[in-house]
């Protein structure tokens, strides 16, 4: 039966226990408290019988000795396990970053977890770089574009990363895998008239604002959707956003066609979303943004040009994102500078830094009357 005893010139209690072989043990519980002691001694005794029986797994020998250990010195021996600390991180994600953000390193962790198999509930010090070179090649085997691998691994890096800096692991395992060689599928644009074609084939008012927002403001799609009446600046004849991606503040002077449609808008209200039955959807999916996009550019006839993408997948040249880049290549045209373009758009050089040239709200106006028109508003209700 296991006891306690105290040496005379020791202030810490001795566990004394039963091995699983009969000797009599002795063990210093480095602590003071005799009721702690005992239960040291109890669970050391405890695990000497079970393991006599031959029914002790190496998860349950973690656990007591872990239990032990915080008992013993305050601090844990085992580190969380895979799936344990993945999902700690991604508690972390949510709470700094946009909700577009959290979906896409959840659906890492989601394939991560699921190539690790049983492994997933073991530590998280257990994970190899064989472990993460096997995630990166099945995916590519699987049919997923080098591009979109490179992004899963680079995040599985930002979690690794994290629990080598906070002294969970030794090393960051992913930090030793070798990325695939990028081979960027380029975007095409849309023509101003592809664009009025599209703008005819959309089936909502909303569609329709969408599609503006992306062709004359420049924005993302996960922008636009999220765009807000409190973005509307019409004194100043502005869009004002922050970019989700970047976190950018953007200023886009209104074009003749925004400011048309959206006078149209307001007489259904001027607050809350922009497109309120639109901005909970999500882009992917069958039935998301990005496909319910691409029928309507074929409703319209116009040519998504799909292609093979550099995984298995077939990858459309054209897409909402593709508005942005009509957006961008209308205004090079029209011979924009680069640096007020980028002004326009968002996008970041180091050759070029904000605090170094202040661009005036008229020049950037100025810019957007270099957009052609279309030949008619399409009429939407």
């Amino acid at each position: 039966m296991a006891s306690v005893t105290k040496h005379p010139k020791s202030r810490y209690w001795i566990a004394c226990f039963s091995s699983r072989d009969g000797r009599q043990l002795k063990r210093s519980s480095k602590t003071t408290v005799r009721s702690e002691a005992l239960e040291i001694a109890l669970e050391l005794e405890r695990v000497e019988r079970q393991a006599a029986k031959g029914a002790l797994t190496t998860n349950q020998l973690r656990k007591v000795l872990n239990d032990v250990s915080e008992k013993l010195t305050g601090d844990s021996i085992i580190a969380q396990s895979v799936e344990e600390y993945l999902g700690d991180w991604l508690k972390g994600i949510e709470a700094r970053n946009a909700k577009t953000t959290l979906e896409r390193y959840a659906h890492t962790v989601r394939l991560f977890l699921a190539s690790l198999g049983a492994k997933a509930k073991q530590p998280i010090t257990s994970v190899t770089p064989k472990h993460v070179e096997d995630f990166l090649n099945a995916r590519l085997n699987g049919g997923a574009a080098p591009k979109t691998v490179i992004v899963d691994v680079k995040s599985l890096n930002g979690a690794f990363r994290r629990a080598e800096d906070y002294g969970i692991i030794l090393k960051n395992p992913v930090a030793a895998v070798r990325l695939p060689k990028l081979e960027s599928s380029e975007r095409d644009v849309f023509t101003n008239d592809e664009v009025q074609r599209i703008l005819d084939a959309t089936p909502s008012l909303e569609w329709q604002t969408l599609i503006l927002l992306g062709y004359f403001v420049g924005a993302r799609l996960s922008d636009c959707v999220q765009m807000k009446w409190d973005n509307v600046h019409p004194k100043d004849g502005v869009i004002i956003y922050n970019q989700q991606k970047t976190g950018k503040k953007v200023i886009v002077p209104m074009h003749y066609h925004v400011i048309e449609h959206l006078n149209y808008m307001s007489t259904f209200g001027t607050t809350g979303f922009l497109c309120p039955k639109l901005a909970g959807k999500g882009p992917g999916g069958k039935h998301g943004l990005s496909e319910s996009f691409n029928r309507i550019v074929k409703k319209a006839g116009v040519d998504s040009m799909k292609v093979q993408g550099k995984g298995t997948r077939q990858f459309n040249r054209r897409t909402f994102h593709s508005l942005r880049h009509s957006f961008n290549s209308a205004l090079a045209n029209a011979g924009v500078s680069q640096e007020v373009r980028m002004k326009l758009t968002g996008h970041s050089s180091k050759a070029i830094h904000t605090g170094y040239t202040h661009l005036e709200v008229g020049t950037l106006k100025s810019a957007m009357t270099t957009l052609p028109l279309f030949s008619a508003k399409p009429d939407k209700t």
